[in-house]
């Protein structure tokens, strides 16, 4: 079967091109119908990021680590706290 691109819904298409025909072919047989959540990007990555935060804290350096991470003291105190860092 030869699925073509104008084949597929138009606001789908930019997921067809990233994940391959053969790929969308299987979410639509995962998920087709259904209302299916995808995250943003920082959401995703927030937790990468937490975990590289933990690891580049000395005891020390939270004004730097707020400078580098864009987030505010409580915060990073609060995600060294979840993580027994501080």
């Amino acid at each position: 079967m030869k699925i073509l691109m104008e084949d597929i819904p138009y606001g789908l298409c930019a997921m067809a091109e990233i994940v391959g025909m053969d790929k969308f072919m299987e979410i639509c047989k995962l998920y087709g119908g259904s209302t299916v959540y995808i995250p943003v990007h920082s959401k995703v990555t927030l937790a990468e990021r937490n975990r590289q935060l933990v690891k580049d804290y000395n005891g020390k350096n939270i004004d730097a680590l707020r400078v580098k991470y864009g987030i505010s003291n409580q915060q990073i105190k609060r995600i060294l706290s979840e993580n027994d860092a501080l």
